[in-house]
């Protein structure tokens, strides 16, 4: 599956359930989701596709969803170029280092 048909997926799953969800639209040139739930709270849903990093594949394994999390806005700022290569491994390499841990220490 690529990102439009993973994309798309999510946007039906979410307007077959409109118990859940109200308002939803779609971006096509961002592949982002745009919704709000039936509670009040609005979410933003981007799907992309992730690079085989192998740091991101550790951390995917230790299932430590919180430094996974980090982990990915840090390749994100990596391919936008807002920190080199050598900044975004050097972070990477110590988010796999705590990832052992059961709680975040920054």
């Amino acid at each position: 599956m690529d990102t439009k048909g993973l994309r798309d997926f999510l946007f039906g799953i979410m307007n077959e359930n409109n118990a859940l969800f109200l308002n939803i639209s779609l971006d096509d040139e961002t592949d982002t989701i745009f919704t709000k739930t039936v509670e009040g709270k609005n979410f933003i849903i981007t799907v992309s596709p992730v690079t085989a990093d192998e740091a991101i594949i550790n951390l995917w394994a230790k299932k430590n969803p919180e430094l996974m999390s980090i982990a990915l806005n840090v390749v994100n700022m990596r391919d936008l170029g807002e920190i080199t290569e050598e900044e975004a491994d050097r972070f990477l390499s110590e988010l796999v280092k705590r990832a052992d841990n059961s709680s975040i220490k920054i």
